[in-house]
């Protein structure tokens, strides 16, 4: 599929391309290993991501380099998320269709209900918390968090120091830690 892609563009586009492939594509493997921890679909994701790339040409052509490690960053989110979503799914399918056909895990105690209830109930106020911050603030947590990046990581990504980077995590959390006593109240 790349190579019909590639095979659409002029020389000019190749070479940009080429150059992006070049210089993004660890930070790409590296992005998408820490969103899905398997090796198994990371190639055929990196594909993914620079099908997309290739079809926003003359958007990134606009962009300084800081802007197109942004974008790619966030062409990875996404075409790495709705992957997740996509093997979320085909597991619950796959999970539903086990279960119909053994008895062993149709009994549950009352208390492994109530506490996955419980759970669920958590994520979702932790992300019903989380969906109310200012996007910065959001940002700046995921990349913290769910892509496990380190300050000094961050701060390269966004342009600031990592002593910035501590101070904005600092209150990106504090805002959060209001915002979920204040809806528990």
């Amino acid at each position: 599929m790349k190579a019909l892609y590639a095979a659409q563009l002029d020389e000019d586009d190749r070479t940009f391309i080429l150059h992006l492939y070049k210089n993004y594509y660890n930070f790409a493997r590296k992005n998408i290993y820490t969103m899905i921890h398997n090796n198994n679909d990371i190639e055929d994701l990196i594909d993914e991501v620079f099908i997309k790339l290739i079809e926003k040409i003359n958007v990134l052509r606009t962009l300084n380099d800081g802007k197109i490690t942004a974008y790619i960053f966030y062409t990875i989110k996404h075409v790495t998320l709705n992957y997740i979503k996509h093997q979320h799914i085909e597991n619950k399918h796959m999970y539903i269709s086990k279960n119909m056909d053994s008895d062993e895990n149709l009994f549950y105690t009352d208390s492994d209900i109530v506490e996955k209830l419980v759970r669920q109930e958590e994520l979702l106020a932790l992300c019903d918390t989380l969906s109310h911050l200012p996007r910065n603030q959001k940002e700046l947590l995921y990349f913290k968090y769910n892509l496990e990046m380190s300050n000094k990581e961050i701060a390269e990504l966004l342009g600031i120091s990592p002593d910035s980077v501590r101070e904005y995590l600092t209150r990106a959390r504090r805002s959060a830690k209001k915002l979920m006593e204040k809806e528990r109240k």
